[in-house]
């Protein structure tokens, strides 16, 4: 099954091919100063790269977000356009979830952390596997001040590990206050694509697919657009 998968939800993106569990090709994207003009050209560049044409694409995985409001809006556009044109499934992958199962062999737990800005992160908690447990979320996701979501961790006497670009922000006050804090190299923090791939390979191969129409980004808040516009016409 040979499966595109498209992140646009951090700042820094990817579009990658992935055939059967396998990564094959991958390209990153710097997405802080625009997103649209950069996806589409990197999704002929990774088909190029392996001789494949869209018409051999089985199915399309795309992060659904939370994370940037522009990003995760294109991306999700730009996958449910092509599954559409290409006739294929589509499937949709939290951004959340995606760094979690980075680190799913762990023992203990493991926090995701987006910067959702004015000190707060989006987050969740997840169940790693390393004990024979299985990988799982433990919260649904939610939208927290940094102090409330650390005042919900700190009884926690297992590990937590701490996962995302926000976290070194947020690192001094995470050691203060979480018995067992444990941190990871910079190259975890960010949604990598084989973890994209592999999640949308187990659930498009067990016909876990989403209904295209019905797709939408999980922004977990208003855009700032949405809240001045709001304010403006009440």
């Amino acid at each position: 099954m040979l499966i595109l998968t498209i992140d646009s939800s951090t700042k820094v993106g990817s579009v990658s091919l992935i055939n059967d569990e396998k990564l094959i090709a991958e390209e990153l994207l710097n997405l802080q100063l625009n997103h649209s003009p950069r996806l589409m050209p990197a999704v002929v560049d990774v088909l190029d790269k392996c001789d494949y044409d869209k018409d051999d694409l089985d199915g399309i995985a795309v992060t659904v977000g939370p994370g940037s409001f522009t990003g995760t809006r294109i991306g999700v556009a730009a996958a449910k356009s092509l599954a559409q044109s290409l006739e294929v499934p589509i499937v949709g992958i939290s951004t959340l979830e995606v760094l979690a199962a980075g680190l799913k062999y762990v023992s203990g737990y493991i926090c995701p952390m987006i910067d959702a800005r004015r000190n707060r992160v989006f987050s969740a908690l997840y169940q790693g596997a390393g004990a024979g447990d299985e990988f799982a979320a433990q919260t649904t996701e939610s939208l927290l001040e940094i102090d409330d979501l650390l005042a919900e961790l700190k009884e926690i006497e297992e590990e937590i590990y701490f996962v995302g670009q926000i976290v070194s922000e947020y690192q001094e006050q995470i050691e203060a206050e979480i018995e067992q804090p444990k941190f990871i190299e910079h190259s975890f923090n960010l949604p990598r694509a084989g973890v994209v791939g592999d999640l949308a390979w187990s659930r498009l191969t067990a016909g876990q697919e989403d209904e295209l129409y019905a797709l939408k980004p999980n922004y977990l808040k208003r855009s700032q657009a949405e809240i001045e516009w709001e304010a403006k016409n009440n």
